[in-house]
């Protein structure tokens, strides 16, 4: 395109980017510079959203080039791609001469990335130049104003919530590139009013249930794991098997028969969903909070968190 053609119209970008991550056992991952930028994409269109550029690119971490298990699983970046990527500083280079060819005017992202990429400048790149930092200030979260249009109030789902609600898969890519493209995707299909009224009612519900149900769970693992033999056991249903039998010893010395008490407190689950559950055939998310935490106790993991159909 014609630089002087394209700085007679106006331009939205749609931004988003990936950083460094790690779990607990990655003990080589330098905590204190944590969240480095990791890659980025940005995708530009006209005002009636005519695709017009987009641009990615991965970066080399200044502290934590070393990408952990976790974070290459996460986001299908390869060692070998930020061995060779460019340096945080060339990026933003690119990307601010891209939007000074492409008059933008407005930078949408979901979520608050442009608070996250600030910090990540103050800790870990405080010489870069002043425009890079105004680049970063200009990321709107878009959030509220997408959730507005759809439900009349401003409230916090997440991007591939949005995508469902807009006939897309229900699932994030992760890639910073894909993910800006779906950003885009889905502000078209909103602000056009093309998105699933009825799915858009289904998720209002299916985020209650959620919010409930966390926020009566108490514990957010197991407390003892199981073994793999009772992994296979527990695969029936407890209301199929005896409340006796030849068991193993529990933890405790003066405990209860571990197979009985587990095999009991599977049948009170049981017996707990059935007398609450309603007419549709569905069990109070508080209920169903109450059932994954006694599984948690036995060491179990959780299996009635709501799911979106």
């Amino acid at each position: 395109m014609n630089n002087s053609n394209a700085k007679k119209k106006l331009y939205y970008a749609f931004f988003d980017a990936e950083y460094t991550c790690f779990m607990e056992n990655d003990t080589f991952f330098d905590r204190e510079h944590g969240g480095e930028l990791l890659s980025v994409g940005l995708v530009i269109c006209d005002r009636n959203f005519n695709l017009v550029r987009t641009y990615y690119s991965p970066i080399h971490p200044l502290y934590n080039p070393r990408l952990t298990g976790y974070c290459r699983k996460l986001t299908g970046l390869t060692q070998k791609e930020i061995d060779e990527a460019p340096s945080y500083e060339t990026v933003f280079q690119e990307m601010y001469l891209l939007l000074q060819e492409y008059p933008v005017r407005e930078i949408f992202v979901w979520g608050n990335d442009s608070h996250t990429i600030l910090h990540d400048m103050d800790k870990n790149h405080r010489s870069v130049p002043r425009r890079f930092r105004r680049l970063a200030g200009q990321l709107q979260d878009i959030t509220r104003r997408l959730t507005k249009k759809i439900y009349g109030k401003g409230i916090t789902i997440s991007l591939s919530d949005m995508k469902y609600i807009c006939g897309m898969e229900h699932s994030t890519a992760h890639n910073a590139l894909e993910d800006a493209k779906d950003l885009y995707r889905i502000t078209r299909c909103c602000l056009q009013g093309r998105y699933d009224k009825e799915r858009a009612k289904k998720l209002e519900e299916y985020i209650q249930n959620r919010d409930t149900y966390h926020k009566y769970k108490r514990f957010k693992r197991p407390l003892v794991p199981e073994s793999p033999e009772e992994k296979t056991a527990a695969k029936g249903s407890a209301l199929n098997r005896p409340a006796g039998g030849n068991g193993t010893a529990g933890n405790g010395k003066n405990g209860p028969d571990r197979r009985i008490l587990k095999d009991t407190s599977l049948q009170y689950i049981d017996m707990l969903k059935a007398y609450y559950k309603k007419e549709d055939g569905t069990c109070p998310p508080e209920i169903l909070a109450m059932c994954d935490d006694i599984r948690s106790l036995l060491g179990m993991e959780s299996q009635d968190c709501p799911r979106l159909e």
